[in-house]
């Protein structure tokens, strides 16, 4: 058995993730915005008012988006679903804070305008970030559990301790410990 140290999680792998993520939350936006004529903001940012050019914009910018959702969030989410629903849905409501809001708007020269179509658009940012973060929550890196199996009669019951109990355990645990301890000490 190997001594070295191995770290939990790996940002270039939750960086993958959250470009995929990113990238198929990306699309379900992109889908959105197309049918409720708003995705010619993201053709504006690089001059180009074609609907082709609007969608790599769009996609390029929700892979950047899942990029940082990955980076700095996907440590709350790692293979759990309820947990990756409520942060994508904050996820979602901030991106669209400042994407739309600020960043789409400058080449409009309209800060803070919602539009026609602004709960319908905030609602799509908020699809795009449950989206990205439910994606990255089951193709993502997962937590390594160490798990036991206790013999209880018939069956055997398989969980996955909260946390490491530190001494007033039984003899037999501390006799365990002690043949462990030996046996790494021998290595």
């Amino acid at each position: 058995m190997s001594n070295r140290y191995v770290p939990r999680v790996n940002v270039i792998s939750r960086l993958g993730a959250g470009v995929i993520g990113g990238v198929a939350g990306g699309v379900v936006l992109a889908l959105i915005l197309q049918i409720l004529g708003e995705l010619h903001l993201y053709g504006k940012l690089v001059n180009q008012d074609k609907w082709q050019n609007s969608w790599v914009v769009a996609l390029f910018v929700c892979g950047f988006a899942g990029a940082v959702f990955g980076i700095f969030l996907g440590h709350f989410v790692s293979g759990q679903l309820i947990p990756a629903a409520g942060v994508g849905l904050v996820f979602g409501t901030v991106w669209y804070a400042a994407l739309h809001l600020f960043i789409l708007q400058i080449r409009g020269g309209r800060l803070l305008d919602m539009g026609d179509n602004g709960l319908m658009v905030l609602g799509a940012y908020v699809v795009f970030g449950v989206a990205t973060a439910i994606i990255y929550s089951e193709f993502g890196p997962r937590r390594e559990y160490r798990r036991y199996r206790r013999r209880t009669g018939d069956y055997e019951l398989e969980y996955v301790p909260r946390f490491r109990r530190r001494g007033g355990g039984s003899t037999r645990s501390r006799s365990r410990s002690r043949r462990r301890s030996r046996e790494y000490a021998d290595d």
